[in-house]
C-alpha cells in the first residue's frame, strides 16, 4: 500500500485504533507505537535512521493492559481483539502501517498478531537497556515486559530486527527442540509440557527447556477464537478457567516471563502460528532466524483482498 492510501485511511480510522497521527512521505517505512510511555523514544529515533517513519501512535487496551480489549473488535472473527498491543496489530493488519511497535508482559504482542494472521517477534535485547518497566502480573508475577514488533512482511520485520539489535540469520540452526517434525528443519521431537498449566510452572519449565537447546518450536493457536484468552476472566471458577483456556493462548503467555525471544510465524488456519523460542543470547537468536527461513509465512489472499483494498473503505453511500 502506497504512502497517500496508507494515511487516508489512518485518517478515516475505520477500527477505532489509531489514537494520533503523523505526516511522512511516500517511500517510508510506516511505523504504529502503542500508546505506553514505557516503550522509549531511542527505539524510534534508531529506527528512523534506516528509513522507519512514525505515522500513528496506537490505541492500547485499556485498563492495566489486559490480554483482550473489549474497546476493539477483531475485523476477521468480529470477537474481541486480543490484547493489549491490539491497535498496533490491527493497524498493521489494515495496511495503515508496516511496522507496529508494541510491549509484552505475557503475550501482548505476540497474540495480537496471532490473532489476525501476522508476524510477531520480541527480546528482552531490544532497547535492553532502556526498558525497566516492571509491575505484577494477574498471576502475581513481577515481571519486566519485552519490546517487540509486528509486520505483514517478513522482510520489514527482518530489517527492524538488524536495525534495532543488529541481528541477522546465523548460517546454521543449531540444537532444535520441537513438538513435531517440521520440514527442512532437523530436530529432535519431545513431548512439551501442558501449554495451559499455570504460568508460573510454565515459565520456570520453559526456562530449563530453553537452556538445553538452542531453541524451541511448537504449534500455537486458535487465539482467541474458540475461547476468552483473559485471566481477569478466567479467576473466578472452573467454567471461566476452561473458557480461557478454551482461548489458545499457552506458551505465547510465558515467552515473556521466561525472559525468551519468540518469534510467531502465521499459519494456514485462523489464528494459528508456529512459535519459535530461544534464550536471548545473541547467538541462539541469529539460529532462530535461521531456522525461521524454513517456516513459510501463509498470505490469505481472500483476506488481503477484502481487507486491503482502500477504495472500499471510502465507497460513498446513498445519494439523494
Amino acid at each position: 500500500m502506497n504512502y497517500q492510501d496508507a494515511h487516508r485511511l489512518a485518517l478515516l480510522n475505520p477500527y477505532r485504533s489509531v489514537a494520533k497521527i503523523f505526516d511522512c512521505r511516500e517511500g517510508d517505512i510506516l511505523v504504529g507505537i502503542k500508546n505506553v510511555s514505557s516503550i522509549p523514544n531511542t527505539l524510534m529515533h534508531k529506527l528512523e535512521k534506516t528509513g522507519f517513519a512514525l505515522h500513528t501512535i496506537d490505541k492500547k487496551s485499556q485498563l492495566a493492559g489486559r490480554a483482550v480489549d473489549t474497546e476493539l473488535i477483531n475485523p476477521i472473527t468480529g470477537h474481541y481483539m486480543s490484547g493489549s498491543s491490539s491497535g498496533t496489530a490491527l493497524n498493521v493488519f489494515a495496511g495503515i502501517n508496516d511496522l507496529g511497535i508494541g510491549n509484552d508482559g505475557g503475550g501482548s504482542v505476540l497474540a495480537p498478531a496471532m490473532c489476525v494472521n501476522i508476524l510477531g517477534f520480541i527480546s528482552r535485547l531490544i532497547e535492553e537497556d532502556r526498558v525497566q518497566n516492571t509491575k505484577k502480573n494477574t498471576d502475581g508475577m513481577i515481571v519486566e515486559n519485552s519490546l517487540g514488533f509486528m509486520a505483514r512482511d517478513r522482510k520489514i520485520l527482518l530489517k527492524a530486527i538488524k536495525d534495532s539489535i543488529n541481528i541477522e540469520a546465523a548460517d546454521e540452526c543449531g540444537t532444535v527442540l520441537s513438538d513435531r517434525e517440521y520440514p527442512g528443519i532437523r530436530s529432535e521431537v519431545i513431548r512439551v509440557e501442558d501449554a495451559f498449566k499455570p504460568r508460573n510452572e510454565l515459565t520456570e519449565y520453559l526456562k530449563e527447556t530453553l537452556k538445553k537447546c538452542d531453541m524451541l518450536i511448537l504449534q500455537e493457536g486458535p487465539v482467541d477464537l474458540n475461547g476468552f484468552g483473559d485471566s481477569l476472566f478466567g479467576h473466578f471458577d472452573e467454567r471461566t478457567r476452561q473458557i480461557q483456556k478454551d482461548s489458545g493462548k499457552g506458551y505465547v503467555r510465558v515467552c515473556n516471563t521466561a525472559e525468551a525471544t519468540a518469534m510467531v510465524i502465521p499459519g494456514k488456519e485462523l489464528g494459528c502460528a508456529t512459535l519459535l523460542m530461544c534464550e536471548s543470547v545473541r547467538e541462539k537468536v541469529s539460529r532462530l532466524l535461521k531456522t525461521a527461513e524454513y517456516i513459510e509465512d501463509v498470505h490469505d489472499e481472500l483476506i488481503e483482498r477484502y481487507f486491503l483494498d482502500v477504495e472500499s473503505y471510502f465507497n460513498e453511500g446513498y445519494q439523494v
